[in-house]
C-alpha cells in the first residue's frame, strides 16, 4: 500500500513539474514573439528563419559585382557621344522601302503617334495635358540626317524620353524611314519610298 501511494504522490509531482515546465515555456515564447507582433513601424521585428528574405540571389536591379570601371560588355552596342556625332556617323542600313517604311508606320503608330501625331506636326493626343512635340516635318527636320533622329529615338531629349530601350536598333531605323515618309507627304503630298544619301554606306549600330 505505502508503495502503490509512493508511486501515486511521485506520478503526482512529476506531472505537476511538466505543467510548471510548459508554464515557463510559454512565458518565454511570449516574451520572444511579442516584439515581432509590436504595432509600432518604428519597432525592429524578430525575424525568424530569415533565409528566405535574405538569399543569395540576386535581387532587382542589382548585381553581385560592380564591372571594372571603364569596361564594355561584350554585347554592348556603342553609341555615339552626341547626337551630333550620330548625325554625321551613322548611316541607316536598311534601304527606303515599302517593307521598311511599313515596318515603320506600325513602330510609329505604337510608340509616337500619341505625341507626335499621325502626320507628325506635333498634334498627338496627349499634348493638351503635355509640351507639344515639334513639327518633325518642317524644313528644318527634313534636312537633318538619318543618325540624328535614330540617336534622339535611343536616347530622347527635353521632353521626348528615350526608348533605346523598348525599341530595337533595327526597328529606330524602320521608325526613322517612316519619318521620312510623313515629311515627304507634308513637303509633296506623295508617301512613295525614296532612297535618300544618306540611308546608303556609313557605319550604324
Amino acid at each position: 500500500m505505502k508503495q502503490e501511494m509512493s508511486i501515486y504522490c511521485g506520478n503526482v509531482r512529476t506531472a505537476a513539474e511538466r505543467s510548471s515546465l510548459r508554464l515557463v515555456l510559454v512565458a518565454l515564447a511570449a516574451l520572444v514573439v511579442a516584439p515581432g507582433c509590436s504595432p509600432d513601424p518604428n519597432t525592429t521585428k524578430l525575424q525568424y528563419v530569415p533565409d528566405m528574405a535574405d538569399t543569395a540571389a540576386i535581387k532587382a536591379q542589382r548585381d553581385f559585382l560592380n564591372p571594372p570601371e571603364g569596361s564594355v560588355a561584350t554585347n554592348a552596342i556603342l553609341y555615339p557621344a552626341t547626337i551630333e556625332e550620330s548625325e554625321k556617323i551613322l548611316r541607316n542600313p536598311f534601304p527606303a522601302a515599302a517593307e521598311s517604311e511599313a515596318q515603320g508606320k506600325k513602330l510609329y503608330d505604337t510608340f509616337c503617334i500619341s505625341c507626335h501625331g499621325d502626320d507628325g506636326k506635333g498634334k498627338g493626343s496627349v499634348t493638351d495635358l503635355y509640351p507639344q512635340p515639334p513639327d518633325i516635318t518642317n524644313e528644318a527636320y527634313v534636312t537633318r540626317q538619318d543618325g540624328f533622329f535614330f540617336h534622339k529615338i535611343t536616347f530622347g531629349g527635353a521632353i521626348m524620353p528615350a526608348y533605346g530601350y523598348s525599341i530595337s536598333p533595327h526597328e529606330r531605323w524602320h521608325i526613322v524611314h517612316y519619318v521620312r515618309v510623313l515629311q515627304r507627304a507634308a513637303q509633296h503630298g506623295s508617301t512613295a519610298p525614296a532612297t535618300p544619301d544618306n540611308s546608303q554606306g556609313g557605319t550604324n549600330p
